[in-house]
């Protein structure tokens, strides 16, 4: 080998290293900024559950793979229903034209999501539970007799499988208590101040723990 091709080929690998540097410094800066971010977005999410540029990352490298390496897709997605869960206890936020029914619509389908693939038993279980709250104080177009005792069921369920996938789960304790009484003889259905009294989950109002990076 010449010493023209080493001095070219010794080039070639110190260009090579150099961009590798890059790549991973800027992939740092991205993994900090998802850390940094997230974390005061999940306080500013308790002050103010409504904002509406939370969790919102711009990051350097393309396809994002400081993102993908920390998992944020799941951690987005629990984040993102439970402030979607907010909104339907919020009838008055202003969220360009979405009506109420639209929102729950939104939140249930999130929440469903979550119930069955979230990626902890804790996250599942937090997601059934929000789906049985969501559930039972959604106003009924139709209150016969039948569709009470079918949407009872329905919430019943959501509850129950909350406190399977997670039996610590004292919230969904606590809600499968309130709506098994409804259930009782001589009660047949859930007046306004039954609804007002079920819990939110251990997520309402903040972030479930170890959803951080």
């Amino acid at each position: 080998m010449t010493a023209a091709l080493r001095r070219h080929r010794m080039g070639f690998v110190a260009v090579a290293l150099a961009a590798v540097a890059v790549v991973l410094l800027l992939f740092a800066f991205d993994a900090r900024a998802w850390q940094s971010s997230v974390k005061r977005d999940d306080i500013r999410f308790r002050a103010l559950p409504g904002h509406t540029g939370l969790w919102k990352v711009q990051t350097l490298l393309p396809g994002d793979p400081a993102g993908a390496a920390l998992g944020t897709a799941d951690a987005l997605a629990w984040r993102h229903a439970l402030q979607l869960f907010w909104y339907t206890r919020r009838p008055d936020a202003r969220l360009e034209i979405q009506t109420l029914p639209v929102r729950r619509a939104r939140a249930q389908t999130a929440l469903l999501k979550l119930a069955g693939s979230a990626r902890t038993a804790s996250e599942r279980s937090a997601a059934a539970n929000l789906l049985g709250v969501l559930v039972v104080t959604t106003p009924l177009a139709d209150k016969s007799q039948n569709v009470v005792e079918q949407t009872l069921q329905e919430t019943i369920g959501y509850f129950q499988q909350a406190i399977r996938l997670d039996p610590s789960n004292a919230q969904a304790k606590q809600n499968l208590e309130l709506v098994l009484r409804a259930t009782r003889p001589g009660k047949g259905k859930v007046g306004k101040r039954a609804r007002a009294g079920f819990g939110l989950s251990r997520g309402h109002g903040q972030t479930q723990n170890g959803n951080g990076y």
